[in-house]
């Protein structure tokens, strides 16, 4: 039987890597990324992303949802909203075959291709921080792997994420210069959103990139807890489930 060690920093760690696996998560799937007002349509593509708004506020009128005055996109331009109660405001769902063909297309306009990178990032970068969360949840029992400390590892995959995350940040503005958000925000350029704002899910996932970051930089901390003094005295006194500071 393996010897369980808890310290509060090791918990603090495991909590901030939980933390910012799900900020980055439900930002992923928030149509609040970018919102702007109406614009009056210009050409036909502008015409179709307009009724395909009208069509999602019709919906949540007859779903007996909060109708949003504003138009929203999130880092995935064609989504759409779930049946039945949203378990977060702008919770929308991608469609998988709408994304794989906008994803293959080598058009701009189809889809901005810095926002294919900045989607690559962001999902490479959440499943390493999906699977140390698994390891910080096995960590009280399995402390080590083949080559190094578990916490070693997952602070040195955590900080490749955090990269990860931020490349994917900065990917997003920019695809501004993007035909899909010029017709949104009218003169907006890479880097400049014209008449649009940022929403709060970019902002969520600024969030969760710092997260991801700080629970890195804990891992060093979470370490010397388990192996500190009180931790050895322990262990050499026979006791198999230890909890210190």
């Amino acid at each position: 039987m393996c010897t369980i060690i808890v310290t509060i920093r090791s918990v603090l760690w495991a909590v901030m890597t939980i933390a910012g696996s799900l900020m980055i998560l439900v930002s992923l799937f928030t149509n609040r990324w970018l919102i702007g007002g109406f614009q009056v349509p210009k050409n036909g593509r502008s015409v179709e992303s307009t009724f395909n708004n009208v069509v999602d506020k019709f919906s949540d009128f007859a779903e007996g949802r909060k109708i949003d005055d504003k138009i929203a996109f999130g880092i995935f331009l064609d989504c759409v909203k779930p049946e039945g109660s949203l378990i977060f405001e702008g919770e929308c769902i991608p469609n998988l075959e709408k994304l794989k063909e906008q994803m293959l297309s080598e058009n701009d306009n189809d889809f901005p291709h810095a926002w294919k990178g900045g989607i690559a990032c962001f999902s490479f970068g959440l499943a390493i921080m999906v699977f140390t969360v698994v390891l910080s949840l096995l960590t009280p029992c399995c402390r080590y792997c083949f080559c190094c400390s578990v916490f070693t590892f997952c602070g040195s995959v955590q900080m490749f994420s955090a990269v990860l995350f931020t490349l994917g940040l900065l990917s997003y503005p920019a695809g501004w210069g993007s035909r899909k958000v010029v017709d949104i925000c009218g003169s907006s350029q890479p880097f400049y959103l014209g008449e649009c704002q940022i929403g709060g899910a970019y902002w969520m996932a600024v969030a969760g990139t710092v997260c991801t970051a700080l629970a890195s930089s804990l891992t060093v901390f979470a370490y010397k807890s388990t192996k500190s003094h009180k931790t050895q005295y322990r262990r050499q006194d026979g006791d198999k489930f230890i909890c210190v500071p």
